[in-house]
């Protein structure tokens, strides 16, 4: 078990702690006597503020190299966590931002709490998301990703669940009956330890969800572009709303260049690996790490008193041209990893929540008799295959509201076709659920 014990930094990240976790991680995952790996915080609500990002700052302006050694050592702890053998659970009670993404978002047993805040607040201070976000927001159902990185929102509690960041939601008053449960089991099986994890989740009425359709629409309507300027007209054009209104701001108060880079990376990581991820965000922190926007974004945040709002270098969008300044040239250090083992997707994904993705391949693969075709056939066969997994029908049943519709077909009367406009949409064979990708 690992306990980050830095209650008063939130439990952020140091190189010292990153130093300690390799070699213990490694000496577990071939150890016969470690049956899982749990990973969690000090302190009522904390379980990781990120990587202690000021010390960082204070290393880079001393030309000390340990301010690179940080990362480049995390992200080595980064794919390595991703290819545990070993059972990887982190309990995220509290506070689990920016960098802190690294030690649970590669994993296969996420549990968030009613406690659980997270975000990627980076493009505030003149970075770009890293640890393997990238790669990992990048496959977050629709726009969320995309969103949660360009505006630094705070998803909490149950969103986290529905949302595809934790795999599990389980009250924070119930964690130390879990620990002790896992404590007992003589098996380090996946699946054993899943089912377990089930036994303590308390179902949540989806009333309770604060990312309700209406916003999930609106992100996926205007986040869905590849340039800050279209994204910030697509926001233009909605209604305007208390939500609009605070988006934009965010929008417009991150480092303009944060933004364009962190776009580019997010659309490139569609294609690629977890370590080629890595790799191009270890090659984005060399460069903002020797921009005046890392400087300002990071000494606002924390030094100014009270804070104050940094100066972007350039402060528009439409004065940056970031593809030859961040994407063109390589930084001097290149990331290189202990081993070969890499992934496309990840390996444990069934122990969360189904994603639009896999709703979308159950409704458009496959031979059209045996395909799918209304929304309690859909759901059935999700809550069966999850083997009755906490949440999965309230995902489901959300999935099919928002990317589905019904369409209706035509019947046989007196050899005249006509459209039966009062079919059911649960009746078997009368009627077809269609993906909103494939109306046009």
């Amino acid at each position: 078990m690992f306990i980050l014990n830095r209650p008063e930094k939130l439990n952020a990240l140091t190189l010292t702690m990153v130093r300690n976790m390799a070699p213990q991680l490694k000496a577990w995952d071939v150890s016969k006597l470690a049956k899982f790996i749990l990973v969690k915080g000090v302190g009522d609500g904390r379980f990781c503020a990120g990587d202690d990002i000021l010390d960082i700052l204070l290393r880079v302006r001393a030309k000390d190299p340990d301010s690179l050694h940080f990362f480049q050592e995390k992200f080595r702890l980064v794919q390595m966590i991703s290819t545990l053998q070993t059972p990887y659970i982190t309990f995220l009670d509290g506070y689990a931002l920016g960098g802190a993404l690294g030690l649970f978002a590669h994993g296969p047993f996420r549990i968030a709490t009613e406690r659980t805040i997270f975000a990627t607040p980076e493009a505030n201070i003149g970075f770009c998301p890293n640890s393997g976000a990238s790669f990992f927001l990048a496959k977050l159902d629709g726009e969320i990703g995309t969103y949660l990185a360009l505006t630094g929102s705070r998803i909490e509690g149950i969103d986290t669940f529905y949302t595809g960041i934790a795999t599990h939601y389980i009250p924070s008053v119930r964690l130390p009956a879990l620990e002790d449960r896992l404590i007992d089991l003589e098996t380090s099986d996946h699946e054993v330890i899943h089912r377990v994890l089930e036994e303590f989740v308390e179902p949540v009425p989806t009333d309770k969800i604060g990312m309700q359709q209406s916003m999930r629409k609106t992100i996926d309507r205007c986040f869905r572009y590849d340039s800050i300027d279209e994204i910030m007209a697509a926001l233009d054009r909605e209604k305007s709303t208390t939500w609009i209104r605070e988006t934009r701001q965010k929008l417009l108060s991150a480092s303009p260049t944060a933004l364009k880079v962190t776009l580019k990376a997010l659309r490139k990581a569609r294609s690629m690996t977890l370590c080629e991820s890595l790799k191009m965000e270890f090659d984005l922190v060399q460069k903002f790490m020797v921009t005046s926007d890392f400087d300002q974004g990071i000494h606002a945040q924390f030094l100014n008193k009270p804070r104050q709002r940094p100066q972007w270098n350039p402060s528009h969008i439409s004065d940056i041209e970031v593809d030859q300044l961040y994407f063109s040239r390589g930084s001097p250090n290149e990331l290189t990893f202990l081993s070969n083992l890499d992934m496309r997707q990840y390996p444990y994904a069934r122990f969360g929540l189904p994603s639009e993705n896999d709703v979308r391949l159950a409704l458009t693969t496959g031979n059209e008799k045996d395909r799918l075709t209304t929304k309690q056939q859909v759901i059935d066969w999700f809550v069966k295959g999850s083997r009755g997994k906490h949440g999965v029908k309230e995902k489901i049943q959300d999935i099919l509201d928002r990317k589905t519709i019904v369409e209706t077909k035509p019947k046989i009367t007196n050899g005249e076709e006509e459209e039966d406009k009062q079919v059911s949409t649960t009746t078997p064979g009368s009627a077809n659920l269609i993906w909103h990708d494939e109306v046009h």
